[in-house]
């Protein structure tokens, strides 16, 4: 017997989508679109600075490679400020100002030369902040002229042990460290030392053709650090310990 009111499954009883699953594939779809989004972001983000830099800029070993380097720094910058968070893409923007490190006594005193050492060693600082282990920017700010107008070198010896301990293999440092060591209190330093007499070892055993370097390092070195770099030698090589006092004296 039928009690005449409609059956709960007749079409007039049921019930459409509720308000809660009609939102989920809208939400879906936000939050997909959202991270898509992102992800597209950060893609433009990882590969703008590529673009506009031209190629990987290293630390440069002499004055030509510097040149060379300087021609980019205009790209390199604002690869840098646009990757914003990427210490490699700073220390490229601190290299392309490495002809600082070969400018003579007399051009460091040019009051612009003062404001590019001040930019490069904000900007070498900024890459070790992000990245502390690039060995190239630990070397460069030990390598940086003082733009303090005493001209004291600052705290040399323990940039140069961060170099080492970050880099402590790299000989396409050596030449570079090699020189500033010569020139720096820093060769008083008994850990520079060791660092140094590997490099000499390291170089005699494996980069013969940068034995000029040591023998130019040698030539230029401050008078009290002669006898040092000759011990070193000599504790690797006798023989080439000679030879580089000859050869100094030619």
């Amino acid at each position: 017997m039928h009690s005449g009111l409609p059956s709960t499954a007749s079409p007039s009883f049921r019930r459409g989508p509720s308000p809660a699953a009609s939102a989920s594939p809208v939400k879906t779809r936000l939050g997909l679109f959202a991270f898509g989004a992102i992800l597209a972001l950060s893609g433009c983000w990882l590969l703008l600075p590529e673009l506009i830099q031209p190629k990987t800029i290293g630390l440069p070993q002499d004055a030509a490679g510097a040149a060379a380097a300087s021609a980019h720094k205009s790209e390199a910058l604002l690869a840098a400020r646009i990757g914003a968070i990427r210490g490699d893409l700073w220390a490229a923007a601190a290299f392309t100002d490495s002809s600082l490190l070969w400018l003579d006594r007399a051009a460091l005193l040019d009051r612009a030369n003062a404001g590019r050492i001040a930019r490069a060693r904000s900007n070498a600082e900024s890459a070790l902040a992000l990245a502390p282990i690039n060995g190239e920017a630990w070397l460069f700010l030990a390598a940086l002229p003082s733009d303090a107008p005493s001209g004291a070198e600052g705290n040399v010896a323990a940039l140069l042990q961060m170099s080492y301990f970050t880099a402590p293999n790299d000989l396409t440092l050596a030449e570079l460290r090699l020189a500033r060591v010569a020139t720096s209190s820093a060769l008083a330093d008994k850990d520079i030392q060791e660092f140094i007499k590997n490099d000499i070892r390291r170089i005699l055993a494996y980069r013969p053709h940068l034995k000029s370097a040591i023998i130019a390092a040698y030539r230029n070195a401050w008078p009290q650090n002669r006898p040092l770099l000759e011990g070193l030698a000599a504790d690797v090589d006798p023989a080439f310990a000679q030879s580089l006092r000859s050869a100094s004296q030619k």
